[in-house]
């Protein structure tokens, strides 16, 4: 029980730390080069605290994919939901870099459908902007933690 609180606690000690303008301000004056894309498909069920789960792929500026699963929980959503996500990604130096636990921000408003927005950056400081289409009944302002695995 201890190690989940851990975990718990630096997840949100990192969504905090996205979500300060001055991280934000960084990311975006910082114009990476682009290492990928990501689709994704990702369900989620919250009552002020959530789970979501889903797969995705990445796919490399070479044109190679790589297949992922998504889990994760949030903060501050009200709802459940269908998101059909797609963005890119930046810092990605190697694919490995690209599995982690992520701190993300997140902003949409669904009722019956909508879109959203979504900023996500790891550990090894990959970081992933991305749009989503949305199906369900659901309202989001607040933050996530996300767990990414490759899939072999």
């Amino acid at each position: 029980m201890h190690h989940r609180y851990r975990r718990f606690l630096i997840l949100m000690l990192a969504i905090v730390w996205l979500m300060h303008p001055a991280t934000l301000s960084l990311a975006v004056a910082q114009a990476p080069a682009l290492g990928g894309t990501v689709s994704m498909v990702v369900t989620s069920l919250a009552m002020v605290l959530g789970a979501e789960w889903g797969k995705g792929i990445l796919t490399l500026t070479d044109g190679t994919q790589h297949r992922f699963t998504v889990k994760g929980i949030e903060l501050g959503s009200v709802g459940v939901e269908k998101a059909f996500l797609h963005g890119h990604v930046y810092h990605l130096k190697t694919v490995a870099d690209f599995a982690g636990l992520y701190a993300a921000a997140d902003l949409g408003f669904t009722i019956g459908g909508g879109e959203g927005g979504m900023a996500m950056r790891n550990k090894n400081g990959v970081t992933i902007y991305m749009v989503s289409v949305e199906q369900g009944v659901k309202t989001t302002i607040g933050g996530a933690g996300v767990e990414i695995k490759l899939q072999p």
